[in-house]
C-alpha cells in the first residue's frame, strides 16, 4: 500500500513539515488550499533543497479558484499555483469542481479548466468528491472526454451520505484516496484519525478497500502526525483484513 500524509502535520512551513516527514511516507500531498497564501511562498516555504529528499509529491490545488471569471481563468492561476511547485515534479493534481451550478454549467467549467490544463502538459488531474457533488452527477463519459481522473475522500463519502458514489463504478477509478474517520454526526467532516471510524463506517471502509486498485495511493488527511501515524497504522491492519479471503456467506 502507497501511503501519503498531508504537508501540514506539524506546526511550521511546507520546509519543516516535509523534512520532518522523510523517511516515515512515500508521499506528500502538498496542501495548496488558499491560492494567495501559496502564491506568497518564499523561499523559506519551498527551498531547492526539497526536491532532494527522498519522497514523490502530488499537489491539492487551491479550493477558491476563480470559477467566475471562467473555467480558462481558473486554471490559469491553478497553473501558477503549479509553477510555484514545479521543482518537486508532482505527478498528480486534485481538484474540487465547482459548485452552486447546474451540472451543464458545472462540466463547461470543467472542460474548459481542463483544456487549458492538458494544453500546459500539466501533471493528470483528478476531481474530488466534495459535499455538494458525489462525482456522479458529472457522468463517467464526461470524465473520461475530458481526461479527469478520480480521487475519492472517504470521508466525505461517509460523512455526506454520498450513496450514490458507493454504488458507482468511480471507487474502482481512484488514483488518489483521501482517508479520514467524518466523526459520528451525519454531515458533518471532522477529520480524525481513523481509528475513530464507527462500526458501521468501519464496514464501508473495508468494503472499499477491497475495490481500490493496488496502484492507488492512499494519504491520511489528518492534520497532525499523531493521527496521521495511527492512520497508516490503522490502513495496514484493515488491508490485511479486506483481502482476507471471505468467509462464504459474509
Amino acid at each position: 500500500m502507497k501511503l501519503a500524509a498531508p504537508s501540514f502535520v506539524l506546526p511550521g512551513t511546507v520546509a519543516e513539515n516535509a523534512r520532518f516527514l522523510a523517511g516515515r511516507v512515500e508521499e506528500v500531498g502538498l496542501c495548496c488550499f488558499e491560492t494567495e497564501g501559496t502564491l506568497a511562498y518564499t523561499e523559506a516555504d519551498l527551498p531547492p533543497e526539497l526536491a532532494s529528499l527522498p519522497l514523490r509529491w502530488h499537489l491539492h490545488l487551491p479550493a477558491d479558484l476563480p470559477w467566475a471569471r471562467g473555467g480558462s481563468a481558473a486554471a490559469r492561476v491553478a497553473l501558477a499555483v503549479l509553477a510555484r511547485v514545479a521543482y518537486l515534479a508532482p505527478h498528480l493534481a486534485v481538484l474540487h469542481p465547482p459548485l452552486g451550478m447546474p451540472v451543464r454549467e458545472a462540466r463547461a467549467l470543467l472542460a474548459a479548466f481542463a483544456a487549458v490544463w492538458h494544453a500546459a502538459e500539466a501533471p493528470p488531474l483528478l476531481l474530488e468528491n466534495i459535499r455538494g457533488c458525489e462525482l456522479t452527477e458529472l457522468g463517467c463519459d464526461f470524465l473520461d472526454g475530458e481526461g479527469l481522473g478520480v480521487c475519492l475522500d472517504v470521508g466525505h463519502l461517509l460523512g455526506y451520505a454520498q450513496g450514490r458514489l458507493l454504488a458507482s463504478e468511480l471507487p474502482e477509478r481512484a488514483r488518489l484516496v483521501h482517508w479520514s474517520a467524518p466523526g459520528a454526526v451525519p454531515g458533518e467532516d471532522r477529520h480524525l484519525p481513523l481509528p475513530a471510524f464507527t462500526r458501521a463506517q468501519r464496514a464501508v471502509a473495508l468494503g472499499l478497500l477491497r475495490r481500490f486498485s493496488p496502484e492507488a495511493v492512499h494519504l491520511a488527511e489528518v492534520f497532525h502526525w499523531e493521527g496521521a501515524a495511527a492512520s497508516h497504522r490503522w490502513l495496514g491492519e484493515a488491508a490485511a483484513v479486506a483481502q482476507a479471503p471471505l468467509k462464504e456467506g459474509a
